[in-house]
């Protein structure tokens, strides 16, 4: 047998307030080229908000993934 789904496959589903979900937000553009010399904009801005403090993540939220 080949192919097709089998039962215990894929990825596991996030809970719902573990989730990305799309923001848009305005900054001016010599911030955005200085964050996308970063990396992913989004990654990098959710890792700041996550370990300055300035957010309380939920008990399950790892900030590795």
């Amino acid at each position: 047998m080949r192919g097709g789904k089998r039962a215990g496959a894929g990825r596991k589903k996030l809970p719902d307030h573990l989730r990305r979900e799309l923001f848009t937000i305005r900054l001016p553009q010599w911030m955005i080229s200085q964050l996308k010399a970063k990396g992913q904009i989004g990654y990098f801005i959710e890792e700041l908000l996550a370990k300055q403090d300035i957010l309380n993540p939920p008990d399950d939220y790892d900030i590795n993934k």
